[in-house]
Formats: structure tokens, sequence, C-alpha cells
């Protein structure tokens, strides 16, 4: 069987996930890209011997409103060569990412040559809710035409039975780090080295008793203002202990460096983005990791921080919420939009007498969540596909 799956970009952490599709038996997997990487990412990216084909494609932005947040500037692609693409290639099944331009190109091919098509939509309530009604009845529209449809894990798959997709065609393939790469970095990373930070002065300050992570894009929507209002609110004593350390870059990061020099040494830091396989050592200095977006559609930097024996505190308006975190035994959950609540849940888990012990569970949790188990989920949904719509009668022909 020939399976065409396309997507934006192949990002780093994703790659497991590809690989272990790609060594299918008997089926052969071409990867159709609108770019090699992300606008404002400075990640490398080795495709290894993946069949990746990048398609000609008309790049723009888009504005996304965020409440209370202002607004997320995104960058959306026409692939205009897509179609083309597809007819050379010829494949027995389409499997295609995301609710927009790329997703209706993909249907009118499978219209028009009889092939079935696998919609891989992994929004959130939050993320899903983005955009007028036009949008949604266009998403909607979309979604009951596909043959299957893969969403990542229990809160996906409520927002695709809100969008009418019946059960059985939906399939869970939740999310999934880049498991053996970051185990191999942790063994590589001296865990002491994240204590300390290289000031552009040249002097070198060192972190609290305990660090409090927060890693990602600085951009409105992954809720780094309710953050600080929360943070401001917390007891000096308790801050005083405290470390706040951002890892990332974006529009915001003016903001946090103003944070920073604003408070008492040593509060608030900022480590400009590094790359995935670095992040390691970061993960391996902290104490929690709080991610306190407002609307992800997963957020894969828990998977990350739960494999590192992190406890996480989580915003429920984040898509991994539900799957991922477990109150209690590995982290807390907390709406970041509601200031006294997450004032109050970041000082129960800054105060927590046994974060090491949460951060036992988290390793075991994050066990469960791997690149394997995602891609049989979208396995699944391309059988499903496949038996659910008549085949070409080239597609008995051996894959190629």
């Amino acid at each position: 069987m020939r399976a065409a799956l396309l997507t934006n970009i192949l990002p780093p952490y994703r790659m497991p996930v590809y690989h272990d599709l790609a060594v299918t038996p008997g089926w052969r997997w071409r990867f159709f890209t609108n770019a090699a990487t992300e606008v404002g990412r400075s990640w490398r990216v080795d495709s290894g011997d993946l069949d990746v084909e990048q398609v000609r494609s008309f790049s723009f932005r888009r504005r996304f409103a965020f409440r209370r947040q202002g607004d997320q500037v995104v960058t959306a692609y026409l692939p205009l060569g897509l179609l083309g693409a597809l007819r050379r290639f010829e494949p027995d099944v389409v499997v295609s990412a995301e609710l927009g331009a790329r997703t209706l190109l993909a249907l009118l091919y499978c219209r028009v040559f009889g092939v079935p098509l696998v919609i891989w939509s992994y929004h959130s309530r939050v993320s899903s809710s983005v955009g007028g009604r036009s949008l949604q009845t266009f998403r909607r529209l979309l979604l009951s035409c596909a043959d299957a449809v893969v969403g990542m894990g229990a809160e996906a798959r409520r927002v695709l039975s809100d969008f009418g997709v019946p059960s059985e065609r939906i399939f869970d393939a939740p999310n999934a780090h880049d498991r053996d790469g970051l185990e191999k970095a942790l063994a590589d990373a001296d865990s002491g080295a994240p204590r300390t930070l290289q000031q552009e002065g040249g002097g070198r300050e060192h972190y609290r008793e305990h660090v409090a992570l927060v890693v990602g894009r600085l951009v409105p929507a992954k809720g780094i203002e309710p953050l600080f209002d929360a943070w401001d609110d917390l007891p000096p004593s308790v801050r005083g202990r405290w470390t706040l350390l951002f890892v990332g870059d974006g529009p915001l990061a003016p903001r946090v460096q103003s944070a920073s020099r604003s408070r008492s040494t040593g509060e608030i830091f900022l480590i400009p983005a590094v790359q995935p396989e670095e992040l390691a050592a970061y993960y391996g200095g902290a104490d929690l990791l709080i991610f306190p977006s407002l609307g992800d559609p997963w957020g894969l930097v828990v998977n990350e921080a739960l494999a590192c024996g992190l406890p996480v505190l989580c915003s429920s308006r984040a898509g991994c919420a539900t799957d991922l975190v477990l109150p209690g035994r590995n982290g807390w959950i907390v709406d970041p939009l509601e200031t006294p609540k997450l004032t109050a849940t970041l000082l129960e888990a800054l105060d927590h007498p046994d974060l090491s012990r949460l951060g036992e569970c988290a390793r075991g949790t994050a066990r469960r969540f791997s690149p394997e188990r995602m891609a049989d989920g979208i396995r699944r949904a391309v059988t499903h596909a496949a038996a659910a719509r008549p085949r070409r009668a080239h597609q008995a022909a051996p894959a190629r």
C-alpha cells in the first residue's frame, strides 16, 4: 500500500513516529511538506532515509485572537503543487494533517481518484473554537468527508465528537515525544549545568534553591501574562526560594527580560531557545514544569518533562491535560485565566514537601505515550479508511 502523509513541516520531535510508520511491512510512505522548517524556529531536522517531497507552496500570515491575551500570528500555507505531487505518487490512502487548505485539496484529489482520506486533527476544545462560524462550518464539512479521523487523546476525541464525527471513525494517536533522543540527551547532560546562567555582561549568577521551568514560544497564547499575575501574588517567602526560568524566544521575550530586571537577583531568568536535545539539561536541573497555555492542541513539553521526572503544573486549557496530568500524583491542573486559583495552585506546588515522589509517577505516565503507540493509531486509521472505501485496481499491485 502506498500512503501519502501531508503536513507543514517535519519537526524533530515527530521524526520517531514517521520513522516507525516508514518501516510498516508492505507499506510505502511518502511525506509531503510545505516547508523545510517552521518560521521563527532554529530546529535542525534530519529526515534520514524518509521519502520526503517538499511541494511548491505559498505562505501567508494569519492572526488568531485569544481571550484576554491578544492575538497570535501563525504561518499558513497554500500548497499549490500538492495535486500534481499526489498525482505523480498515486497513493492508495492520503493522510492530511490540520483542517485547512491542504486538507481541502487532499479531499479534492481523493474524490476525483477514488482514494480514501484520513484527516489528522489535533485540536483542543480551546483551539477548535478559534475562528468564526464560517470556519467552524468548513471544519465540520471537511471532517464529515473523511473516511477516518486521527485525534490526539481524550480531549481531541471530545472535540471531534462535537464536530459530528462518529466514534467508529475516530482513532486515538496520543502525542509522543522523542523518547530515545531525550533519554540519550539526559544521559549526556550535566544535570548541574542549568543551575548556572551566563549573563550578557560576563558574570555568572546562580539560580535559587528550586527552579520552576517554563519552556516554549514566548507568545500570548502560552499564558505568560497570567503566570506573571499569579507569580506576583505569591508570598515573598515562597518566591525567595524559587527561580522562574523561561527557555524560549518570541515577541514576549522583552516582557520576560523586563520582569527579570525588576525583580531581585535570581527570581526570573530567560534563556533563549535551544535545540531540542539541549532541553534535557534544563529538565534535569529543574524541580517543576509550569505549562500555563491558553489553548495548545497538546503540549509536548509536558510529555518531555514527565519523562524527565518533573511534576507538572498544567493548564486545563491544554489538550494534553486530561491524558497526561494526574492531580495529586504527578502534578496539578488549573485554568490560568482564573488568577486566584492559579496562585493557590502555584503555592501548593511550590510548597509541596515531596516533589520527587510525584516525579517518579511522572516517569511512569510518560512511558505510556510512546512514538510506537502514536504511529499505531495512525496505521489503524489508515487500515480502516482503506477498508471503508473500494480500492482502485492498481492498489492490488505490490508496494513499490
